[in-house]
């Protein structure tokens, strides 16, 4: 009587080290998901305060001498 126990013991022990260790993989997945969902929103900004920087500082006159430079007629 007492292997049975013991043997549902055993049982109950692997079955909750399994729930845990599932749990603990699925928050670690989560965490990393998060973390690198708010590095691309940081770099997205980082990168339209960077564009916006430009366009704001760059004059009508650049833009005209830029695109001149850049884009002929010949091309």
């Amino acid at each position: 009587m007492t292997r049975i126990y013991f043997t549902m013991l055993i049982g109950a022990l692997v079955m909750g080290a399994y729930f845990y260790g599932v749990n603990i993989g699925r928050t670690k997945c989560e965490t990393k998901y998060l973390q690198n969902n708010l590095q691309e929103t940081q770099q997205t900004q980082q990168n339209k305060k960077v564009i916006h920087d430009t366009v704001y500082k760059t004059g009508v006159a650049d833009i005209r001498r830029i695109l001149f430079d850049r884009y002929t007629i010949a091309e």
